[in-house]
């Protein structure tokens, strides 16, 4: 039983607002709309308020709470160039087909001030609205600024709306102190109880699961900011079900604070579905109980560890107690590059402790990644923390033949599954069936990554600034699949990609055809919510112009509900020096065997 059904739900109540049914409409939301249906409108307005108080769900909503007066441009990525800004424009317009690739950025122009100009005449207005502007380069805050404003007949009918965080000087980018501002403000107390009883009643419950003293601690520890609300609200639920009370108290409120605070402090985030790929998620949760007394364990030997290792003073002490904790996983900082010294003392750190190579340029918390040394005929099993990833095991692998990245996936049957790209003449089941033997007792997911390759192509050098370049990419994948951008989307795909699902025939799908299926998809979609894990990002040894992110994906909407683990895989271009996807991978949760 996991906390849903404990607490009778249908749903979980704090999901993500952008979902309809949770949407909440509080007195803060309709005051700022209220802001936007004034006339005339005004040319430039910023709108601001804390982190967690709710500007994006402002932006999701414009559209539908402005009706037939204004058409609202939502405007995702604030870093890219005016052409792609345009297009974007032109896709939320109707225009999609007029943008390619190719297009240059005056026509471009031409098509949104045409389309601009027969929209004012017919009586509509236009808002643009920039999330995230504060990363605007000062060009492309001048050209969005122009882009309002091309024709004298548009005054007091177009508006550019440039959304930042409380506090950011835009004076200091040349705006006027005149300027008009819109504050989304957080909610308050009475606000804060109707927020939580609108969410549980929505998820199928009209029981008060939450007492007064919990309200108060609630609304104390997060100021009535509806971001923290859902994660603590949901938390301290998750608290109160581990205890076997049906009504959430204050204390569980302190206790679920601290658990986001420092996940690792208490048992509380055992069991709960941890983040990065994992495909077993029920049977995880079903196991509440097992996890809780474990982890406290945990938690206990490994602050034993700590202490102890912090009086040892003589190299054989310390070399004894790195052993024993070795056991457990231990965070460890990321290394970026290996020293020749460090490569041939078997690539230990400076407590003689194995560091992860540099290809593995993200591991979530709680996620695990297994990488193979073809010369050290070693396999690690790297564990995500909250200061690095730690090292989980060490296992002797069987002799894999080819180099690369894989996803192995639990066995089927009596074969496992195993994903390499681009696909390999021989496929490895053999050795990926041994191997899931060998590491199966130390999972509690289905599917495991594995980087496999030589000493040397494991410790090569990954380019600077790749890893908050892809994570940006998985971002914008994730911004433009929600909010329906299928030419924004489609730019991030290579101009022929492939995708890949366990027991169908690949695809290969061009650009065009894809942005195509976009738009027929996004006109009957209706709302679509993203639930989407960090991503695991590794760089491939061997090709270094190749990298994969893996994420767990739930989506929503009218037209399907899907949940299972996604593969992103890019490549360099030869052409601009941009990652683009080539391969998508999409394996349902239901494909594997628990």
């Amino acid at each position: 039983m996991d906390y849903l059904e404990f607490f009778k739900l249908k749903d979980r109540p704090f999901k993500s607002p952008l979902e309809s049914k949770f949407f909440f409409q509080g007195w803060n939301f309709k005051q700022t709309l209220n802001r936007f249906t004034s006339t005339p409108l005004a040319e430039l307005s910023i709108l601001e308020g804390p982190v967690g108080v709710g500007k994006s769900s402002v932006i999701k909503r414009l559209p539908q709470a402005l009706g037939d007066q204004f058409k609202t441009v939502p405007i995702l990525n604030s870093t890219v160039r005016l052409g792609t800004i345009l297009s974007e424009a032109l896709s939320f317009l109707g225009l999609g087909h007029k943008c390619q690739a190719s297009t240059p950025d005056e026509s471009l122009l031409g098509f949104f001030q045409n389309e601009i100009s027969e929209m004012i005449k017919g009586g509509l207005g236009l808002i643009v609205v920039v999330d995230e502007a504060q990363h605007l380069s000062q060009e492309a805050l001048n050209d969005l600024m122009t882009l309002t404003k091309l024709e004298p007949s548009w005054s007091g009918k177009t508006n550019l709306t440039l959304v930042s965080p409380d506090g950011y000087q835009w004076q200091e980018r040349g705006l006027s102190p005149q300027t008009e501002r819109i504050i989304v403000e957080p909610l308050d107390l009475n606000q804060t109880g109707a927020y939580l009883t609108f969410k549980l009643k929505a998820a199928g419950s009209n029981k008060e699961i939450f007492s007064k003293e919990a309200l108060l601690a609630l609304y104390g520890r997060t100021g009535g900011l509806p971001g923290k609300i859902d994660s603590l609200a949901e938390k301290a639920m998750i608290v109160a079900w581990g205890a076997g009370k049906r009504q959430v108290s204050a204390a569980h409120i302190a206790s679920a604070k601290a658990a986001l605070d420092n996940p690792l402090t208490i048992a509380a985030p055992a069991v709960e579905p941890a983040a990065g790929p994992k495909h077993s998620r029920l049977r995880f949760e079903g196991r509440a109980w097992k996890s809780l007394i474990l982890a406290m364990g945990i938690v206990a030997l490994l602050s034993t560890m700590i202490w102890w290792l912090t009086r040892l003073r003589s190299e054989r002490d310390l070399a004894q107690a790195q052993v024993q904790v070795q056991e457990a996983p231990i965070p460890l900082a990321p290394v970026i590059t290996a020293t020749p010294a460090a490569k041939a003392a078997l690539n230990e750190g400076p407590l003689g402790l194995p560091i992860p190579p540099p290809g593995l340029l993200t591991l979530p918390h709680n996620s695990l990644a297994l990488v193979v040394d073809h010369d050290q005929r070693m396999a690690r099993l790297w564990l995500g923390g909250l200061s690095g990833p730690g090292l989980k095991a060490e296992i002797a692998p069987p002799d894999f033949k080819g180099t690369g990245l894989y996803l192995v996936g639990r066995p089927k049957s009596k074969s496992s599954l195993i994903f390499h790209y681009p696909p390999a003449k021989q496929i490895l089941t053999e050795e990926a069936t041994k191997l899931w033997l060998q590491v199966e007792t130390m999972l509690p997911q289905d599917l495991l990554p594995l980087m496999v390759g030589s000493d040397q192509d494991l410790f090569r050098s990954p380019p600077a600034g790749l890893e908050k370049l892809l994570s940006e990419k998985v971002a914008n994948w994730t911004r433009n699949q929600e909010y329906k951008l299928s030419q924004a989307m489609s730019l991030l795909y290579s101009s022929t990609f492939s995708f890949y699902e366990p027991g169908h025939k690949p695809l290969s799908i061009s650009r065009k055809n894809f942005k195509t299926a976009l738009e027929s998809e996004s006109r009957a979609a209706g709302d679509v919510l993203l639930t989407v894990s960090p991503p695991l990002i590794l760089l491939d040894p061997v090709d270094g112009a190749r990298a994969w992110a893996i994420f767990n994906l739930k989506y929503d909407s009218k037209l399907r509900h899907d949940t299972g683990l996604r593969t992103l895989i890019f490549e360099k271009s030869l052409l601009n020096n941009d990652w683009l996807i080539v391969a998508e991978l999409w394996i349902k949760q239901d494909s594997l065997n628990d």
